[in-house]
């Protein structure tokens, strides 16, 4: 069972909701990445949201624009990120924030390939729209891996059906209209 099935079926029989913080990836380096995500965990978390950086982020305000900025700063590789979470146990789930764009480039199989061997239980698909989802749901289902997609205060109730219907692990809920990451 995908660890982030199990962790939502303990937090439902405790009647828990789940603290999941955000981290970017290589921001100041990939070994402060290393040793804060354990920290994190340690400190609560029950699961934590790894931002890949990327070039041009979605909806992220100026905070989480600058730590991308700031890692891609130093040639961060997505190869570099996946042997970085391979190298840590951090005892509760990673889901990545990725662009649909980075597991283009890679092949959506083999992106979620190498995100489950380094330790990812699933990933937040902010720029994919639920009506190009299905081929990469797919692929997510057949190998156990979460795919987990937005629906923000302007979805409206037909949309945000589709949402869920694509998703699995859980629906990634925006709060606010506009940028988030403040």
């Amino acid at each position: 069972m995908n660890p982030i099935d199990t962790l939502f079926q303990t937090l439902r029989a405790a009647k828990r909701k789940a603290f999941m913080p955000f981290v970017t990836a290589g921001d100041p380096d990939l070994a402060f990445t290393r040793d804060l995500i354990p920290a994190v965990a340690e400190s609560g978390a029950d699961l934590i949201e790894v931002g890949f950086p990327f070039s041009d982020p979605i909806a992220d305000g100026p905070v989480i624009q600058a730590s991308y900025t700031r890692a891609l700063a130093h040639q961060i590789k997505l190869a570099d990120i996946f042997a970085t979470l391979a190298s840590v146990k951090p005892g509760v789930p990673l889901v990545s924030m990725a662009s649909y764009s980075l597991m283009f480039k890679r092949g959506p199989a083999a992106f979620i390939d190498a995100a489950k061997a380094a330790g990812v239980s699933g990933a937040v698909v902010p720029d994919l729209p639920v009506e190009e989802a299905e081929e990469l749901s797919k692929l997510a289902a057949d190998r156990d891996f979460k795919l987990i997609l937005l629906v923000t205060p302007t979805t409206s109730p037909a949309r945000a059906a589709k949402v869920v219907k694509a998703c699995s692990g859980f629906v990634y809920v925006v709060s606010v209209v506009g940028i988030t990451g403040e």
